[in-house]
Parts: C-alpha cells; sequence; structure tokens
C-alpha cells in the first residue's frame, strides 16, 4: 500500500496532461472491463494497469505508440489467490496491439482491429474487430471475436470464405507458443463469438457507469478448477480522482469481485520553459554582481562567461573580433533537458553582453567533445514586435565544427573531478518464481577530466537492501553471458559498475567516434571502438563497432573470469519523418558469439521521453536459446526534467525483458550509442524547435 501512494504522488507530479482518456480495461488496452473497445488513448500516452481478480492478477504497461496504434506488455499471476482446488501455477508474458482502422465522423463509428497474445505463450490469446460509437455521455461497442473471444461462439467464422484454412486453430493454442509469435492462430477458429457493452460518464461524479458482454467463458480456468463457473455479463464502475489516475471496482464473470487501478503520463507534450533562479548579472556592479576579481567586467567575453556558467552552461571558447559582425561561441549544455532552451538562454545572455556592432551570433555546440551542429542567429533590429515566420528566419542550422582561431579561451581546470551520490535501484520483474525481485542501493559515481575528449567514468554500488538469489543456477546450453546475472547481483551486492577510460571526437557534424577501456559493465571488461557516419542534414546514419572482452568476477572488483569473446556489429540508422520513430538495424556477433540481427524501434520525443522496442533473431537454436524463442523487449527513458522543479538533463533508463537469456545479448551502452546521444542535435529535431531558441 505504501508503494501503491508513493506511485500515484509520483504521477500527480508529472504534471500530466489533462485530456487523457486513461479508459484502460484489465488487459491494458482502451476498454471497458474485460473487453476492449475501439477507442485510443491520446498519442504519446503511457498508462501502468493493475487488475486483482480470482482469476488472475495482470500487470499491464501500454503505449499508445501512433495516434492509430497501442501497444501493451504484459505479466499475469494465474490462480493468484492459491484457490486450493486449482491446479494453475501458470506465470505469463505477452504483448498485444490494436490498430485503429477508421476514425468515428458522423454516422460512421470507431473501428479498430486487435491481438492479444500477439507475443508470449498463447494463454490469453485472441483477436478480435470491434468498432465504438458514442452518444453524448454513452459510449457503445459491439464486435467479434476469435480464439477466446469464441468460447461463447455464435456464428461461423466469416474468414473461412476466403480460405479454408482460417477455420482451423489447433496449431499453437494452449499455451505452447513459449514467447514465439503465434502468426499461424491469427483470426483462426471454426466460429467467431460476440463481444461488446457500453459506459455511460458521470461528469460531475468524475465517474463512469460499465457493462459489458465477454464472449471468453474462461474454459482453461474453469477445467483447471480455479472458478466453477463463469457469466457473459460484467458490471463495474471506475472513478477517476485525477486526471491521471483511475480506479475500478466491479462483478465479473459472474462468480467474482475485481478492481483495477490505472496511472498514466503523458511523453509527448513539449515542457514549459523552466525559471532560472534569479541572480545579478555581471553588467550590474561587482558589489552586486557578486563576480571574483580575476573576472574582467570590461570585457564581453568575461561577463557572458560569468553569467552563463551560473545559468548551468559551459562556455568554452568564442572567436570576437572588432572588425567582424559574427561572434563566435562554442558552447556545452549541462544543464538542460530540451536543447533548445540551452540555446536560447546562452542567445539571451549574448544579446546583453555583446556589443552592438555584432550583427550574427554563431554557437557551436559542444557535445561530450562531439560537435554535431552550429546555430547561426542574426540579433534584431528595430522594433521587438516580430512574427513566428520572421524568428525563424533569424536562425540558420549548419553542421558543426572545430573553432580554430579563438580569441577567447576558457581555462578549465584539467585534471578535474567531478562527484555524485544517488540512491539507484535494479528491479528484475516476472522471475517464474518470484515475479519482483529488486535491490536498492547507494550509487558513487566520479568523472575525472584528463584532457580534450579523455575521461575516467567509474560507477560503485553500496549495497542497502537486496533480495535476489542465486537460488537457479542457469541450465544455459550457450555461454552464460547473461543469465547467470543473479550471482552477479549476490555474490557482488556492492561493486563496481563500471571503471573506464573514454576518448570521443570526431569530424564536425560527419563522423564521429569512442574508445574505451576498462571495466565496461556489470558482468564484462575490455576495450572497442565505436564510429558513427552521420552526414548534417542526413536522416541516415551508419555504426561500426568492435569489442575485445572478458567476462568478470562475480563479486564486482577487478577480478575476471576465463571466458573472453569479441563482438562486432555493422548498424544502419534511420530518423524517419513519422511521429518521432528512429529505426536502427544491427548485424553483427553477440556476447555469445552466436551470429544475427537486432531490430530496433524507439519513439523520441524533445521533451526527452524515450519508449522503445527490439528484438533479435541469431543463428541459435530454440533448444540452444531455451524459453522465449529469442531476445526482445522494451526500453523506457524518462527525463527527471519533467517532474523536477529545476532544469537537469539527468534521467532514468531501463529495459524490461521478459527472461534474462543469453542469446542475442550486447554490452550494455556501449557498441550503438553514440546515434542517440547526438539525435537532439539532427539537423531536423534542431529546425522544429527554432522559435523557442530565439530571446524574445
Amino acid at each position: 500500500m505504501v508503494m501503491i501512494k508513493k506511485y500515484l504522488r509520483l504521477v500527480t507530479v508529472l504534471g500530466v496532461s489533462q485530456c487523457l482518456q486513461l479508459h484502460a480495461s484489465d488487459f491494458g488496452v482502451t476498454g471497458l472491463l474485460d473487453v476492449p473497445t475501439a477507442r485510443m488513448s491520446d498519442d504519446g500516452e503511457l498508462s501502468m494497469a493493475i487488475s486483482r481478480q480470482r482469476v488472475a492478477d495482470i500487470y499491464n504497461v501500454t503505449y499508445q505508440a501512433t495516434p492509430w496504434l497501442e501497444t501493451t506488455f504484459r505479466y499475469t499471476i494465474f490462480n493468484p489467490r492459491h484457490v486450493f482446488s486449482s491446479g494453475d501455477q501458470k506465470k505469463d508474458r505477452s504483448y498485444e496491439a490494436k490498430l485503429r482502422v477508421l476514425t468515428e465522423n458522423g454516422l460512421r463509428p470507431e473501428l479498430a482491429i486487435g491481438v492479444r497474445d500477439i507475443l508470449g505463450s498463447g494463454l490469453w490469446g485472441g483477436e478480435y474487430v470491434v468498432a465504438s460509437k458514442r452518444f453524448g455521455n454513452l459510449d457503445t461497442t459491439v464486435g467479434i471475436g476469435w480464439g477466446r473471444f469464441a468460447e461463447r461462439a455464435i456464428i461461423d467464422n466469416p474468414l473461412e470464405q476466403i480460405d479454408e484454412r482460417f477455420g482451423d486453430r489447433t496449431r499453437g493454442t494452449g499455451g505452447s507458443f513459449g514467447g514465439k509469435l503465434r502468426g499461424l492462430s491469427f483470426f483462426r477458429g471454426k466460429q467467431v463469438g460476440f463481444l461488446g457493452g457500453f459506459s455511460y460518464r458521470i461528469p460531475a461524479w468524475k465517474m463512469r457507469l460499465l457493462v459489458e458482454y465477454n464472449s471468453d467463458s474462461y474454459e482453461r480456468e474453469r477445467n483447471l478448477k480455479t472458478i466453477n463457473k463463469s457469466s457473459p455479463w460484467g458490471y463495474g464502475i471506475e472513478w477517476a480522482p485525477r486526471s491521471a489516475v483511475r480506479f475500478s471496482f466491479g462483478r465479473q464473470q459472474g462468480n467474482q469481485w475485481a478492481i483495477r487501478l490505472i496511472a498514466s503520463i503523458d511523453t509527448k507534450s513539449m515542457p514549459s520553459r523552466k525559471k532560472i533562479p534569479r541572480f545579478y548579472s555581471s553588467a550590474e556592479p561587482r558589489a552586486r554582481s557578486q563576480a571574483p576579481e580575476h573576472i574582467e567586467l570590461s570585457s564581453a567575453y568575461d561577463r557572458l562567461l560569468y553569467d552563463v556558467e551560473r545559468s548551468g552552461i559551459l562556455l568554452r571558447r568564442a572567436e570576437i573580433r572588432g572588425d567582424s559582425p559574427v561572434a563566435t561561441l562554442e558552447i556545452s549544455n549541462e544543464r538542460y533537458a530540451v536543447t533548445a532552451d540551452a540555446i536560447h538562454r546562452v542567445l539571451t545572455l549574448a544579446e546583453a553582453h555583446m556589443p552592438r556592432n555584432i550583427e550574427k551570433i554563431s554557437l557551436l555546440v559542444n557535445e561530450g567533445n562531439l560537435r554535431p551542429a552550429a546555430i547561426l542567429y542574426k540579433r534584431r533590429v528595430g522594433s521587438p514586435t516580430t512574427t513566428s515566420g520572421i524568428e525563424r528566419d533569424r536562425v540558420e542550422l549548419s553542421p558543426g565544427k572545430k573553432l580554430i582561431n579563438a580569441t577567447n579561451v576558457t581555462d578549465y581546470r584539467i585534471p578535474n573531478i567531478a562527484v555524485g551520490l544517488d540512491l539507484g535501484a535494479r528491479i528484475q520483474l516476472m522471475d517464474p518464481d518470484k515475479p519482483l525481485r529488486h535491490q536498492v542501493y547507494a550509487k558513487f559515481s566520479g568523472r575525472l577530466k584528463l584532457g580534450e575528449g579523455w575521461n575516467l567514468w567509474s560507477i560503485y554500488s553500496l549495497d542497502i537492501t537486496n533480495n535476489f538469489a542465486d537460488d537457479e543456477p542457469s541450465d544455459s546450453l550457450l555461454p552464460r553471458v547473461r543469465s547467470d546475472v543473479n550471482r552477479y547481483l549476490t555474490r557482488g551486492k556492492s561493486g563496481f559498475d563500471s571503471f573506464y577510460v573514454e576518448r570521443r571526437d570526431g569530424w564536425p557534424s560527419a563522423v564521429y567516434y569512442r574508445i574505451y577501456g576498462g571495466l565496461l559493465e556489470e558482468m564484462f571488461a575490455g576495450i572497442g571502438a565505436e564510429v558513427l557516419v552521420r552526414p548534417h542534414r542526413s536522416r541516415w546514419g551508419l555504426g561500426l563497432s568492435t569489442n575485445f572482452l572478458q567476462q568478470r568476477e562475480y563479486e564486482r572488483g577487478f577480478g575476471l573470469r576465463d571466458y573472453r569473446t569479441s563482438t562486432g556489429f555493422v548498424s544502419v540508422y534511420y530518423a524517419s519523418p513519422f511521429y518521432n520513430f528512429d529505426l536502427a538495424v544491427h548485424a553483427g556477433r553477440y556476447l555469445a558469439q552466436d551470429v544475427g540481427v537486432t531490430f530496433e524501434a524507439r519513439r523520441t520525443f524533445d521533451s526527452g521521453f524515450s519508449i522503445g522496442a527490439f528484438l533479435t533473431r541469431t543463428n541459435t537454436s530454440a533448444l540452444e536459446y531455451g524459453q522465449g524463442g529469442f531476445d526482445k523487449g522494451l526500453s523506457f527513458r524518462f527525463p527527471f526534467n519533467a517532474f523536477l522543479p529545476g532544469n537537469t538533463r539527468r534521467s532514468y533508463a531501463t529495459i524490461i525483458r521478459s527472461l534474462e537469456r543469453d542469446g542475442g545479448r550486447r554490452l550494455e551502452n556501449f557498441g550503438s550509442t553514440l546515434w542517440w546521444d547526438i539525435r537532439s542535435y539532427q539537423h531536423n529535431r534542431l529546425y522544429d524547435l527554432i522559435s523557442r531558441m530565439v530571446p524574445r
């Protein structure tokens, strides 16, 4: 209960959009109780739904990947109340996708098609076509379903008229897929069932009344004696105390009560520009600005340097000449999650400090010694009132470059050390025997700057509480490059997560590289390199990476085990113009020495939220790989800037996998990161934010 309260407080702080629909069903997708509807959530909405009933506890993470595609990752614990007579002890992972075919318009209803358990064991396997129509506060849904939705069949499968093979659903039923795509059973079966219902909204009470007819008879659960009977009718009530949180309570299957909690955040909307703590500018007298004595207040560069650094931005060097109308500044954004806000801040201060003979200000972006872009700003002449179109004309985007003939250089001390202390958490979900394992630890981080582009990075974890257990040794037939992870989290509760030297540089706006060596991550040490070719205006990128590695000892010190391997990949990236999706394909050799291809898609917003999915197929057999069939999962990145009062670039990133297996696994955070590191500086992303850069 304490964790639920903390979760609700977090969701409240996130500044969620007031228009989120949040009508998730017990299965995560937008719906009534168990039955899906044709409705979709707001684009970019990320929600979590937890449903508890006698048949199963269901945990869902649902993401509105596009305005017309809703996706869900689900974890189910069957027979969670441990009904004595039931033989059901299953824990299941599955995916669902729902596609909107038509939007509601006039007399036309909204129409959607969906597949439940599209990738999983098939225990919830079913497909559906549903139509929804709204009449004021009444929203109605009717549809037909296959698989579990056809257990109360009403008519013959109409698709048999197209191909008689649609009448055969015998392949891969009863949970026999084991994490593989069950495509051969989609929309198959001799008959289909009816599903539908309605919701009635009572705005004054922030409530909805729910009624549904579910053609799933729960035959599997009745055979296993979890329940004795099942009714198609379900009734419920939903209450929304806040725009981002909903509770529902209902009577389902005619014999059990169910409760549901839904919480959601909006990953798409751009956060408003945050106020910066006010300070006296260096243009004020020294007694008021508190400028140190070594700051030369007669120098425009020194005055700008003092104000820019207090704003969370490094001014590294500049070229400011009395006979030139252009001032060039090289900057590094240390604090702002939204790149345009950092540029806006520098340009605002430059307007105040640069001499009036300077007509243009060129900002060269230095992102960890990579220089992906340059922004040329034309200073305002005359009236400050301008249209947005004219504001856009005052900014030009060009390839990044190195500033060679600098007139001013900031002497940042080298070596320079920065340290940090945070609380961290490791969570392992969906273990078949213990669904939630966790560790809370103190994370000591450090960066020692050794020179231009050279850094020594380290992270040390000090265990606080930990319930990981090494009670089930891996039975993997492949080298145990990941399946022994619990040994690292039990024998090495405290230890080095990483300790390595890295060099980053490149040829601006075309070729970037990084080389590194040391303790690279929890399980492997070694050396490696990555190169990315990404021309300035191109949406395409080509990457090459290689690593020579040796497995670390379980205690996570500096000791090494005998297993050695090498990895290498060719990667192709594409920044699509559709909904901020980036696509990537990585082909090469993995940690377990298997060879294959990883397909990756991420949707990244200017706010810093990033959500993606990936799957990997290699030359390992199903027997060698084990349960799950192939590596797949979801990636999430949550920017702290979204719910903290000040500006910060810090974030929390995690990957959710259904199982820890050894096939198709790569190093974490090494080998294909340069594309994502400079993504916010791609030409198309900066162009969309020009109006946010310009001082007002």
